[in-house]
């Protein structure tokens, strides 16, 4: 009986630790200049074009309300939105995402805030 608890316990250990080091792998990729944190920068190269692209669904290069809704960012087009005109460039989609998950607003996210970038599904786990 003992034998099959370690055994079990031994399997949910690198179970984790798998879970760990893949979600660490994926930090690590985007962290470009291996500094441990992922900058303003290497945040946008990663949502790239696709990321936005997905979201502006009529292509005309801004997202407006009606593409905005459904999304899971949390919050509305306005909190995102800098100069007020109902759209979002990329540039303000991803400053305000940016904003959102750097939580202590040191200018770059570090493992526990890109944690919560990937739980809210921006990005891939």
């Amino acid at each position: 009986m003992k034998r099959h608890i370690n055994s079990a316990l031994v399997l949910a250990l690198s179970l984790v630790s798998a879970s760990a080091l893949a979600a660490n792998s994926k930090f690590n990729e985007i962290d470009q200049d291996n500094n441990g944190s992922i900058s303003k920068t290497e945040f946008e190269r990663h949502i790239g074009d696709r990321f936005f692209g997905k979201m502006d669904r009529n292509s005309d290069g801004m997202i407006d309300e009606s593409e905005f809704s459904g999304t899971r960012f949390g919050g509305k087009l306005a909190d995102f939105d800098r100069d007020g005109d109902s759209r979002l460039t990329q540039a303000e989609l991803y400053n305000g995402l940016f904003e959102k998950f750097d939580t202590n607003r040191d200018m770059v996210l570090d493992k526990d805030e890109w944690k919560k970038v990937q739980s809210a599904g921006i990005v891939a786990k």
